[in-house]
């Protein structure tokens, strides 16, 4: 068990540490050998048989050993002496496991957490206000997509079409927005897509951008005490997120979120949703009077 435990063990032991195990185990059975030696001062000990060397002891050598006066003494003493070695080894092991721990630990870089929040703000958490995972308002779930699926990441994917680069192309169904590049390329964002915008449908234009939007919450939150009364003003935990695109029609919009779990969902509230990483990503790269198309 201890010969798994320190396999186990990363990074592996080095030459030098390996021989120092060997020797320290190496010195307890020589030690073991030397206690069962003929002894000149003792007339009981000298009749005993000796130890035979390690790797020659076979069932016929150790059959004297285990009988005579001192035979429970000295089986005794040999239990002990053995136990005091694996003791010692283990000691040795955990030291050194202790060791490498502490090393390992030391040498790792602290986390960092990428944000695009440009107005600084503690990050808050809390519970969902409701089964689809959204977050109270006032609550900041963090600006990137760490915890999304690979796939709701944006990410430059092929994508065959007619339309024109700069085009925006929302999948409500599959929750993804495309933003249309050249050479039959599009960069690809995971969506969250909100109830009221459910059944937006047709070609928009992007009609206006805005930078940390208020916030303002439905009646129905308000009704559910799901929000508070009143404007909430743009900020981290804000529910729009750190920008907002809104469309020629005057109620369908992309925008950030305070809830970067809900990407890939469908929720209560909001419009077309995107990490608040992306959004700012898409707000740079969207024209105004650029083409934007809902997909059914």
């Amino acid at each position: 068990m201890l010969l798994d435990q320190l396999r186990a063990r990363r990074p592996p032991l080095s030459r030098a540490e390996i021989k120092l195990q060997t020797d320290t185990l190496e010195a307890a059975i020589r030690t073991i050998q030397s206690e069962f030696a003929p002894n000149a001062g003792s007339n009981e000990l000298d009749a005993e048989p000796r130890l035979p060397p390690r790797g020659e002891l076979t069932g016929d050598s150790l059959a004297p050993l285990a009988t005579g006066p001192n035979a429970p003494l000295r089986w005794l003493n040999r239990i002990a002496w053995v136990a005091a070695a694996i003791v010692f080894a283990a000691v040795v092991a955990g030291v050194y496991a202790f060791q490498v721990t502490r090393h390992s630990s030391r040498a790792l870089p602290a986390s960092k957490t990428e944000t695009t929040n440009d107005r600084a703000g503690p990050r808050r958490t809390g519970a969902a206000t409701s089964a689809d995972g959204d977050l109270a308002p006032g609550v900041d779930g963090g600006s990137t997509d760490a915890e999304v699926p690979f796939f709701f990441r944006r990410q430059p994917v092929f994508y065959r079409t007619t339309h024109p680069v700069g085009t925006i192309i929302i999948d409500k169904q599959q929750h993804f927005l495309y933003l249309i590049q050249p050479n039959l390329v599009a960069l690809r964002y995971g969506i969250g897509v909100g109830k009221p915008c459910a059944d937006v449908a047709g070609l928009r234009h992007v009609s206006s951008k805005i930078e940390w939007p208020e916030w303002q919450p439905p009646a129905q939150m308000v009704e559910g005490k799901l929000a508070s009364p009143g404007t909430m003003p743009g900020g981290p935990g804000n529910p729009f997120g750190a920008r907002l695109i809104g469309f020629d029609d005057g109620s369908s919009r992309v925008h950030g979120t305070n809830a970067p779990k809900t990407i890939g969902n469908s929720v209560n509230s909001g419009c077309i949703r995107l990490v608040n990483d992306d959004v700012v990503d898409l707000y740079g790269r969207a024209s105004m009077g650029a083409r934007a198309i809902f997909g059914d």
